[in-house]
């Protein structure tokens, strides 16, 4: 659940009428009978990230409890299906009646991963999708209404009155480490004791493991067709919503890869766009050389490429910290950080994060990475994964599932 940009007062109004008409359904939510060993998961964008991973945890490690993934279209339920979960499709008489039983409900990229209304009475988890470096939640709205006339502030404040309200349900927001947990306590307006710094699940399969073999169950590596050898960078941009890729994607072709890495060189770039990215735009700017490979979100669980990765180019997303706990290199390919930073802006300068080490164009990041190759102690990807650990705070530690279970559990058992 979170404001929209772009959107008219009169879409945000009547958004909020159509909010207040659900309120039969909510009180049904609370009041309804619920049965704690029933677990609801779900993913609006499909069968992956932390929700699948912990929903499959919880079925291998805790036998009691009945698991259920709601899926929001066919591909998502025959992925889950073909994991071993039982699956409900959203949106039906089935999904609203087992929401209506669920003790636990888990979010992770908002409220729409399952009915609210259905699951107001169960306790609520939100998992998240990463540690913010941009304003997410209610932090992002206090920015715009800056920006807006008279009335679509006053629209704006009953959005963010919903949006509070919506928070206030989650009995548990999962926080992957100490930086997280400062961020979800202003974008969340949540109450400091319910927000725990336990980790992410995405942590234990990119770490690798019994929940990596759960997601990958081959050589990753081998499967993408790269050696021992290779130097494995993969790039992960984020999604620029406010303006799109066109106005701020650099180019990239072999001659660049010539000039900067010389014919001995084994980095490889695998490129992954943010999955609501435009892709032809990628798919025109970056070159068919052999060295580059550009992959769309279904080819590959992102979580596992990072596991395999030998190093990471990003720019504002949160993957830099889920990243940081392998301690392999990390670089910074930002183009566009003042005009980012003005539409959707930073919790904090991006040379806070960086130490001023982040890449305008591919030239110097190219010539960066070159560099770093035969550098024993790794050089500046180096002293950007101890930068950004160091920023984060993340709880590290193994199984983070297990963790997260176990506060559950204590929670919802007395």
């Amino acid at each position: 659940m979170s404001l929209l940009r772009g959107r008219s007062t009169r879409a945000i109004l009547a958004s909020t009428f159509s909010n207040a008409l659900h309120a039969p359904r909510f009180i049904a939510g609370f009041v309804a009978r619920r049965d704690r060993n029933t677990w609801v998961f779900g993913n609006v964008h499909g069968f992956r990230d932390s929700p699948r991973y912990l929903a499959q945890y919880v079925r291998q490690d805790q036998p009691g409890i009945r698991v259920v993934w709601l899926a929001h279209d066919d591909q998502s339920a025959s992925a889950a299906e073909a994991a071993g979960l039982e699956v409900v499709l959203a949106r039906t008489r089935a999904a609203r009646r087992v929401q209506l039983r669920a003790g636990v409900a888990f979010f992770t990229h908002g409220f729409r991963d399952l009915d609210l209304s259905d699951v107001a009475g169960a306790y609520q988890v939100y998992l998240w999708h990463g540690t913010p470096l941009k304003r997410v939640g209610l932090d992002v709205s206090r920015v715009q209404a800056r920006r807006r006339s008279a009335p679509a502030r006053l629209a704006a404040r009953i959005v963010r009155l919903t949006q509070a309200s919506g928070y206030r349900l989650v009995r548990l927001f999962v926080a992957a480490g100490e930086l997280d947990r400062q961020r979800f306590i202003t974008a969340f307006g949540a109450p400091p004791k319910r927000v725990v710094a336990l980790g992410s699940p995405r942590f234990d399969v990119i770490r690798g493991g019994r929940a990596f073999d759960l997601v990958v169950q081959t050589d990753l590596r081998a499967q993408l067709g790269y050696g021992p050898d290779d130097r494995l960078i993969v790039w992960l941009p984020t999604h620029r919503r406010e303006y799109g890729e066109a106005s701020w994607l650099p180019a990239l072709d072999g001659a660049q890869l010539d000039e900067a890495l010389g014919p001995d060189s084994r980095i490889k770039l695998l490129i992954k766009p943010h999955p609501n990215a435009e892709w032809d735009v990628f798919r025109e700017r970056m070159s068919d050389d052999p060295r580059i490979r550009l992959m769309r979100e279904s080819d590959v669980d992102v979580n596992a490429l990072l596991h395999v990765a030998d190093g990471l180019i990003t720019d504002y997303s949160s993957v830099c910290f889920d990243y940081a706990i392998l301690e392999r290199p990390i670089w910074f390919l930002a183009p566009d950080v003042e005009r980012y930073n003005s539409d959707r802006g930073l919790y904090d300068p991006y040379d806070v994060v960086t130490g001023g080490r982040h890449h305008l164009d591919w030239g110097s990041l190219l010539a960066a990475m070159r560099a770093d190759e035969s550098d024993a102690q790794g050089g500046e990807g180096m002293a950007n994964w101890k930068s950004v650990a160091d920023y984060a705070r993340n709880n590290t530690e193994p199984d983070a599932c297990g963790r997260i279970v176990d506060v559950i559990l204590a929670a919802t058992t007395h």
